[in-house]
């Protein structure tokens, strides 16, 4: 009984050093936020999100478009990829909503092209990247950056990343986005995709 005690143990021990070390890997980025921005980007790529029920961006949505905004005011020429496809709790594709946002907000529609297949970071990125061209950089939640940024590397997607500051308003979702993190970082470490 105590073996088996022992090896329980030392197996806890060991996943407890990995979510540490997941931890420590996602927090390496919540704060990239280049400071110099004009001029600086060909393409912005803005990972999807959340679509509320009223065909709105949910409010981790809205984060990752008004950062991308904040980027294109000052590369006026950049061309903006939004990506997502339309989830089974969603009422339309990530990227329609999402392109609907950034219109209100006074970016033309000749500046965006959608993309509106994905259903994960992987597929983001991969069916995104024939749109990418020059200078790329990354906009998605503070949270999920070090994944996308990793996955993007694995699918050859040369690109800075930009970390949008996550508003939350109930706490308990921060253990939720984190928590779900860690397993995202887990299936992208063990499948290289996710």
């Amino acid at each position: 009984m105590k073996k088996v005690l022992k090896i329980f143990l030392g197996i806890f021990i060991l996943a407890l050093i990995y979510i540490a070390i997941c931890f420590g890997l996602i927090l390496s980025k919540v704060n990239d936020r280049p400071a110099h921005l004009a001029n600086k980007y060909d393409s912005i790529l803005v990972l999807g999100s959340f679509i509320e029920p009223n065909k709105q961006p949910a409010t981790i949505t809205k984060n990752r478009l008004n950062a991308a905004l904040k980027i294109a005011k000052v590369n006026p020429k950049s061309k903006i990829i939004i990506s997502g496809g339309k989830g089974s709790d969603e009422p339309v594709a990530e990227a329609t909503a999402m392109a609907n946002y950034l219109e209100t907000k006074g970016i033309s529609k000749q500046r965006i092209i959608e993309e509106n297949k994905a259903s994960d970071t992987s597929q983001n990125l991969s069916f995104s990247k024939k749109y990418l061209k020059g200078r790329t950089v990354i906009v998605t939640s503070d949270f999920h950056l070090y994944r996308a940024l990793y996955l993007a590397r694995k699918l050859d997607v040369k690109s800075a990343g930009y970390a949008a500051h996550t508003t939350i308003h109930k706490p308990l979702l921060f253990t939720g986005y984190y928590g779900h993190e860690v397993l995202g970082l887990t299936y992208a470490f063990v499948f290289g995709a996710g």
